[in-house]
C-alpha cells in the first residue's frame, strides 16, 4: 500500500520553519512521518501511480506512529478519529481539527475524493493511563491525566505541540517497546535478556534502566552520571553528576556537571551548561541553555543562547495560560493549560536576569537584556563606614530609610 503526504501551508512560529522541519526526538516530522509508514508496511511516495487503489492520505503538520497507522488500516477506510475521550481532552488545545478527536490522517477506498471527503471512522488507540508522582496540593490543580500508547496521533499547529507531542513520543516509545516484547518468541526474549544481562552493572531498577539506554560510539560519560531508559548519539558528553533520563539525545549533545536532563529531545550539538535544569522540553541543533530558574514544557530554537540566571515561568496558580497563536505578537488564546513554559526563537540571545511569563514566545534573531538601572558600574567614592549602601543608578550611595 501507498501513501500520500498532502502539504499544507502549516509553519510553527516563532520558528517560521515548514512544519516538516519541526524536530520529534531530535529528527524532522517528515522523516518520522515516513519511518512510521514504512515501519507499518506502507510507502511513503511523492505521487500516487494508481488512485484508484486504497493509500494513505495524511496531512503534513500530522504526528503519528506506526501503531497508529495498524490500527488504521485494521479499521477499515475513512477519517481516522479517535474514540479516547481522555487524550482527547488532554491534546485538544490549540489543534485546528475538523471535529473532535478528528485527524488529517485516512486510509481512503481508491478512486475519487480527497482526505476532507472521507466519513470518520472510529479508531481505538488502546491507551493507557501513566502513574503520575503524587503532586504538592498547591500543584494539583496544574496536574493532567496523561495517557500514551504505542498508537498515538496529534497535529502539530502551535511550538506548545512541539512539546506535547516530544513528550508523547518518549513515552509511545517506551510502550511500543513493552509490545514489541510482548510479540517476541521465546527465543528471541532469551537473546534480548541475555543481552540485558550483559550490561547490568547492579542489581535494582536503576541499574535495570542504565541497563536499558543505549549510546552511540565515542560518547565521554562521566563514572559518577547516571544515564537512564534514554537514547544518546554519537559523541554525546555527560559530565560529573550529570542526570539523564528518559530522554533523546542526537550527535554531540554536551550535558555538563550537575546538570539534569529529563524527557526532553536534545537536538545534535545542544548543550545543557552545569547546574541547568531541562525537563519536558525540545531544543534544536545548537540551542544552549544555562543555569537559571530550571526550564520545563519548553522549545529553544536553533543556535539559541540562554544566559545564566534567566527565569522562564512554567505554573499558572490562576486561570489556565494563555500563549500567542501567531509569533511573539498574535492574538492570545487559553493553551488549556496551567503548565506550559516557553518558546525562544532560532538564534534568539536571552541575558541575565530576564524574566519570561508562561506562555511567551521570543522571536528568531531577538537580542533580549534586563534592565540595568540598579547594576553597579561606578564606586563614586561611596563610605563604607557610615552604614549600608545600594545601587542607584549604577552607583554605589548610602541607604535611606523610607
Amino acid at each position: 500500500m501507498k501513501a500520500l503526504c498532502i502539504p499544507t501551508p502549516t509553519t510553527i512560529a516563532p520558528f517560521g520553519d515548514p512544519v516538516g522541519e519541526v524536530p520529534v526526538q531530535g529528527q524532522p516530522l517528515a522523516a518520522i512521518q515516513a519511518r512510521a509508514l514504512r515501519e507499518a508496511g506502507v510507502e511513503p511516495v511523492d505521487a500516487l501511480d494508481d488512485p484508484g487503489q486504497p493509500h494513505i492520505l495524511y496531512e503534513d503538520r500530522t504526528w503519528f506512529t506506526a501503531a497508529t497507522i495498524r490500527r488504521l488500516l485494521a479499521a477499515g477506510p475513512g477519517r481516522l478519529r479517535v474514540v479516547d475521550a481522555t487524550f482527547n481532552r488532554m491534546t485538544a488545545p490549540l489543534q485546528k481539527l475538523q471535529a473532535p478527536g478528528t485527524h488529517a490522517l485516512g486510509l481512503h477506498p481508491g478512486g475519487q475524493g480527497d482526505l476532507a471527503s472521507l466519513a470518520p471512522v472510529d479508531v481505538e488507540l488502546g491507551l493507557e493511563d501513566v502513574l503520575l508522582p503524587d503532586a504538592h496540593p498547591a500543584l494539583a490543580h496544574a496536574v493532567q491525566p496523561l495517557r500514551v500508547g504505542a498508537a498515538m496521533v496529534h497535529q502539530i499547529d502551535h511550538w506548545s505541540h512541539v512539546v506535547r507531542v516530544n513528550q508523547l513520543a518518549i513515552g509511545g516509545s517506551i510502550a511500543g517497546a513493552r509490545e514489541a516484547w510482548a510479540a517476541t518468541p521465546w527465543w528471541g526474549k532469551l537473546s534480548q535478556g541475555l543481552g540485558l544481562l550483559s550490561r547490568l552493572r547492579g542489581t535494582g531498577e536503576h541499574a535495570v534502566l542504565a541497563a536499558l539506554s543505549q549510546t552511540g560510539k565515542g560518547c565521554k560519560i562521566h563514572p559518577t552520571a547516571v544515564v537512564e531508559g534514554s537514547v544518546l548519539g554519537d559523541g554525546v558528553e555527560g559530565g560529573p553528576h550529570a542526570v539523564i533520563r528518559f530522554s533523546v539525545l542526537k550527535d554531540r549533545v554536551h550535558i555538563e556537571e550537575h546538570a539534569t536532563v529529563l524527557m526532553s529531545s536534545l537536538g545534535e550539538g545542544s548543550h545543557v551548561g552545569r547546574y541547568g535544569f531541562c525537563n519536558l522540553s525540545t531544543l534544536y541543533p545548537g540551542a544552549r541553555i544555562s543555569h537559571g530558574g530550571g526550564y520545563q514544557a519548553s522549545v529553544f530554537g536553533k543556535d539559541s543562547f540562554m544566559a545564566w540566571g534567566v527565569t522562564a515561568l512554567d505554573l499558572s496558580f490562576g486561570g489556565h495560560i494563555k500563549t500567542c497563536v501567531d509569533g511573539a505578537d498574535g492574538e492570545r488564546v487559553n493553551a488549556g493549560t496551567h503548565f506550559l513554559g516557553v518558546a525562544i526563537g532560532h538564534r534568539a540571545r536571552v541575558g541575565n536576569a530576564v524574566r519570561l511569563n508562561h506562555g511567551m514566545a521570543i522571536p528568531n534573531d531577538a537580542l533580549l537584556i534586563a534592565v540595568g538601572h540598579d547594576l553597579l558600574r561606578h564606586w563614586n567614592g561611596a563610605p563604607v563606614d557610615q552604614g549600608p549602601l545600594v545601587s542607584k543608578d549604577g552607583r554605589a550611595v548610602p541607604f535611606k530609610q523610607g
